[in-house]
């Protein structure tokens, strides 16, 4: 079987992906995608959609905040959609897995980046 690849949709996402921990103490992710010509309200709908769609059962969000927190019981996440100074949005999703799990952080990655740039898709 051919191995997937992993494809950077063009935010820069994937380059700027965070990743703290190890397998001991397990992994925290940090992606984030700046959106430009999309409403807050927009940009929010659309990142609750796109984490809802990733199969986390646990979704909730504060639209006022801009809070999401996501969760299941092997692995918690979250974002946050904040609007910036410039007039841009800016989508950021947390991810963590517990010590003793293993992931590809490639794969983390494409799926996080996935839920960061849903909001200009």
């Amino acid at each position: 079987m051919a191995k997937k690849q992993v494809q950077d949709s063009g935010s820069g996402c994937l380059q700027n992906l965070s990743v703290t921990g190890g397998f001991t103490t397990g992994k925290q992710f940090l992606a984030a995608t700046e959106h430009e010509g999309v409403s807050y309200a927009e940009a929010f709908r659309k990142t609750v959609a796109a984490i809802e769609a990733e199969g986390m059962v646990s979704v909730s969000p504060n639209e006022r905040t801009g809070y999401i927190a996501a969760e299941n019981p092997v692995r918690g996440g979250g974002g946050s959609v904040r609007r910036q100074d410039d007039g841009s949005i800016r989508v950021e999703v947390r991810f963590s897995i517990k010590g003793g799990q293993m992931t590809s952080n490639k794969a983390v990655g494409e799926g996080m980046c996935k839920i960061a740039d849903a909001a200009s898709l």
